[in-house]
């Protein structure tokens, strides 16, 4: 009985282990879902010296996806009353080009590094973002807004 303990043991330490080691160093996984029932979560946030990365994931299929790289809809994070600009992304594409994802696709964003002090923040999607939390009945496009993600 004993011996079968200890190597079940061991081996889910060892898996445990081994699941740590693959996740880069500042890498959390979560699941916050986005505002006004967008079919897209935040699944992970990695945090480096050189930019915070944010992996976004379809919840359904979507069609028509693209981000603002530059200009006053360019997504931004918000924490301590700063806004951390957008840098790049993987797997998006820029408007006014468009994207269709499958459900299950992960996009990628990145962002001025967050201070390491910060366990809070909101990725904004730009000006239509923040009108469309001000007013959400007056807003004529869906903006995906990620509201009080909290960070260890």
């Amino acid at each position: 009985m004993a011996p079968a303990f200890l190597r079940t043991f061991w081996r889910a330490a060892a898996f445990a282990a081994v699941a740590f080691l693959t996740l880069p160093a500042g890498a959390e996984p979560l699941f916050h879902r986005a505002e006004n029932q967008v079919r897209v979560v935040m699944i992970e946030v990695i945090r480096t010296a050189a930019f915070t990365e944010v992996h976004l994931q379809t919840q359904a299929a979507l069609q028509g996806v693209c981000w603002n790289a530059a200009g006053p809809d360019s997504p931004y994070l918000l924490a301590d009353g700063r806004r951390y600009r957008f840098l790049n992304g993987d797997k998006i594409t820029a408007c006014p080009a468009r994207q269709p994802y499958a459900d299950k696709d992960v996009m990628v964003l990145r962002f001025e590094p967050l201070d390491s002090k910060i366990h809070e923040f909101s990725l904004v999607e730009g000006q239509g973002g923040e009108n469309q939390l001000i007013d959400p009945k007056s807003s004529k496009a869906r903006f995906w807004n990620f509201l009080h993600v909290k960070l260890n």
